[in-house]
This record gives structure tokens, sequence and C-alpha cells, in this order.
């Protein structure tokens, strides 16, 4: 139906004047005539009649009219609220990640985020990494690989540093690596959330020589905390960011390796769809993680 062509009709059955109301509308009187006339045989029904100079309406028109203007009425409040949700700082944004980031978020963001945007509604949707690409239950996600769909934005956070840490039990039954080549004799945790299986790590120091160690252990983890746990229990050497590794170095249960010469580097990225209205408050989301996030996983560098 012709929304346009109703709104018209609503218009014309207040002035009952073709002329009157085609200046109302600021519309050539053709132009209105010709709208009306569409939109009756889109219906099937007369809705007005037309007696010379003078129209009425005729009884289906009528009952058009009361329900034309109950629609109006709904799509006319639809339409304050998509803007209003376009514009201002309130509704939900859905946002998808893996189960570390998701942790990372609610621990680190959602509760000052949520005090400061109080109308702006979280709904997260923890993913794995086959799934990490498909936007169809999420608004923005955010995640560990630059996206191919060329539809899809991607911003691009600060590196996260990744350092080798082990148990004092761990070192003291099976010695200090000196060397991160001795780290393929070690026990090593590692990752199971990564798109393939982990045998190896690739780590890099601070002149950016990159050496790769194959890595082998019985125990694995999706979770940073799970790794962090498994690590300070002696099951073997992890990786870990220092900001998630802090309460165990300051109480002894967790000891930094090789000097923290060596490490991984990732990227994380926010992404969403392209979209030439993106609403406010993803702006706000992106804008208020990206500073949290930049802050937290920027002391790891230092």
């Amino acid at each position: 139906m012709d929304i346009e062509a109703v709104r018209m009709f609503v218009a014309l059955a207040g002035k009952l004047n073709f002329t009157e109301t085609s200046r109302l509308l600021q519309v050539s009187q053709p132009t209105l005539s010709r709208k009306i006339k569409m939109l009756e045989e889109s219906l099937s029904v007369t809705l007005v009649h037309r007696r010379g100079g003078h129209i009425s309406l005729t009884p289906q028109g009528e009952t058009f009219l009361i329900q034309s203007e109950s629609l109006l009425e709904h799509i006319d409040r639809t339409i304050a609220l998509v803007q209003s949700e376009q514009q201002d700082e309130s509704g939900i944004i859905r946002i998808g990640c893996l189960h570390p980031m998701a942790k990372f978020i609610t621990d680190n963001f959602i509760v000052n985020f949520n005090k400061k945007y109080p109308h702006i509604a979280v709904h997260f949707k923890t993913m794995i990494p086959r799934t990490l690409n498909s936007f169809e239950e999420v608004d923005i996600m955010v995640a560990p690989f630059w996206p191919e769909d060329d539809s899809v934005v991607a911003k691009k956070l600060p590196a996260n540093r990744r350092y080798c840490f082990a148990s004092p039990q761990y070192l003291a039954e099976f010695g200090t690596p000196e060397d991160i080549k001795d780290l393929s004799h070690h026990h090593c945790v590692t990752q199971t959330n990564a798109v393939k299986m982990q045998k190896s790590w690739t780590l890099q120091n601070k002149q950016g020589h990159q050496e790769e160690v194959a890595v082998t252990g019985m125990m694995a983890s999706d979770s940073t905390d799970i790794t962090i746990e498994l690590i300070k229990k002696g099951f073997g050497i992890g990786l870990s960011g220092r900001y998630k590794a802090a309460e165990g170095r300051s109480n002894g249960e967790l000891v930094e390796l090789f000097d923290g010469e060596w490490f991984t580097e990732s990227n994380m990225y926010i992404l969403y769809k392209q979209n030439p209205y993106i609403p406010r408050r993803f702006k706000i989301f992106i804008k208020e993680f990206t500073k949290v996030y930049t802050h937290i996983i920027g002391t790891d560098h230092l």
C-alpha cells in the first residue's frame, strides 16, 4: 500500500476539497487526484464521491478513514521510536564475542558503561571461532581476526601481548627454560578456542624477531582464567596478558619467564556491518570500549 497516498486521502477527507488539499500538501491537483484514484484501484473500492466541484466520502471511505488515521498514527510512532534509537543514547546492542572477551567486558567495562549510559541495554552472545563471522544475531562483534567479508567494517584495537608464565612448583620440578626453544621439551597449557588446534606458539621479542616453537601438553583451555589456574596448579607453562596475571605475580603463584623478553602478539577487531545510518549507541559503545581496552592492554607493553 502507498503510505503517501493514504496520507493524502486523510488530508483530503479533512478538507473535502481537492484545491485546498493540494495547496496544503504542496502538490499539484492532478497529482493528488491521480494518487487518490490509484489508491482506490489498489483497494478495489470507491473512497470518494465526485460530484462536480463537490466531494464526499463513500461508506467505504468513512471506514477506511478511521483505520487509516490509526495506521498513520502507529507508523509515526514507530518512526519516532526508530529515530530516537538512532540519535539518542538508548536501545539494545547485541555483542558477539568469544567467552574470554565476554569475561573481559564484564570484568573491566560493563559496570561503568552501564552507569554512564543506563538506557543502553547490552545483550551478550558468546560464540565459538567457526561462528564468529555471522551477524544474524549480533550488531557488533569483537573478534581476533580481520574479516574477509567486504560488507563488514573492522576497527583494529591495540596489539594484545601474552607472556610466558609458570608456577614455582612446576619450575622446581621440571626446571626453568633458559631459551624459548626449550619450551618444546616442557608441558604447555595450550589454547582451544583457536580456529585450528594449537600445536605451536609464535613468539617475538621487542626487536621484532620471531620464533615458532612447537608446544604440547596435557591441558588446554579456551579461557584465560582457566589457563591461569592450570598454570598455578603446576600443569605447565602458559600464555597470559600481564594484566590477568598481576595478582598471581604479586602473591608469588606465577613467575614470568624469559625476563618478559618474549611474547605472542595478536590483535582484536571491533566488527560491524556497513550501514550509512549507524545508531549512536553503537558509536558510543565502540568509542568507550576502545578507550578501556587500550588503557588495560596498553599497560602490558610497559
